[in-house]
């Protein structure tokens, strides 16, 4: 395996790995699990956990790279602990998951649908004209309109993707439609944001090269501005690590800030002053 096959294999093993974690996790929480019956699986479930505790054990303890034959040997071990989750999964599957896995997909596919008629009306597009589509101006606050709309086309179309690929494999979670709304909700916002910092601080990390003399020149700047924000709504869970970690850069900033107006403050009147007085 060459060493670009290899970083492959070892994200979609973590993945693998985060996933796995979150499906063990929601068995267990299951409330038929509290039934007087179903004590054997309440103890099925609490094995597969303590053997995916030991497969993320021997995963983080790869080295960097890893050899092929330790990468599949870990992957063998977590597919032994998926097929498990699947026979825990087995008892659990229910008509109601199905259910609201079908209205969730229905609402996000109407969701999406609706957001592209929404779009080309505000484009200029009336009928099926599409010559007169007109983008918003590259220039101004406008920009930002056109942000929230592609990366709202983004999340939707990535959140389509796994709720219908946790229907496919009968495994939707009604308990998590609420975090699809609030998905949607806050993906435009996030990419408006770090869309800013991209926008209107490009003299600090581009002046002068290509990116402001290609990427965000007149024309051009609108498939940047469509790709970048269709990618940060696609990559939702990413796209919110960047903000915590530019927000925990605000905050400190902010309390390096009050921090010295707090030292003038308390120095501007001395204890002989008080004193004094």
């Amino acid at each position: 395996m060459t060493e670009r096959e290899l970083q492959r294999k070892r994200r979609e093993i973590e993945s693998g790995v985060v996933g796995l974690r979150v499906r063990i996790r929601r068995y267990t929480l299951d409330p038929r699990l509290r039934e007087e019956d179903q004590g054997a699986l309440r103890k099925q479930a609490d094995e597969a956990w303590k053997k995916w505790l030991a497969v993320r054990s021997s995963f983080y303890a790869l080295p960097e790279p890893a050899p092929p034959e330790e990468l599949l040997g870990v992957e063998k071990e977590l597919l032994q602990v998926s097929r498990e989750a699947d026979l825990i999964q087995r008892e659990l599957i229910s008509e109601e998951s199905f259910n609201a896995g079908i209205r969730t997909v229905t609402w996000l596919s109407v969701a999406l649908v609706g957001l592209v008629f929404l779009y080309l009306a505000t484009h200029g597009v009336r009928g099926l004209n599409f010559a007169a589509f007109e983008p918003l101006p590259e220039w101004g606050p406008l920009k930002y309109v056109e942000v929230a709309f592609w990366s709202t086309f983004g999340v939707l179309c990535w959140l389509l993707f796994l709720s219908t690929r946790y229907l496919a494999r009968r495994d939707f979670d009604r308990w998590y439609q609420p975090w699809y709304v609030s998905t949607v909700l806050r993906a435009p916002f996030l990419s408006m944001i770090l869309m800013m910092v991209v926008l209107e601080f490009v003299e600090w990390y581009g002046e002068g090269k290509w990116i402001e003399n290609y990427l965000l020149e007149e024309g051009n700047k609108f498939y940047f501005i469509v790709f970048m924000s269709f990618s940060l709504g696609l990559m939702s869970e990413e796209t919110s690590a960047i903000m915590r970690e530019l927000a925990e850069g605000v905050v400190k900033f902010v309390r390096n800030v009050v921090g010295r107006v707090s030292d003038r403050l308390s120095s501007a009147v001395t204890r002989a002053d008080i004193t004094r007085k």
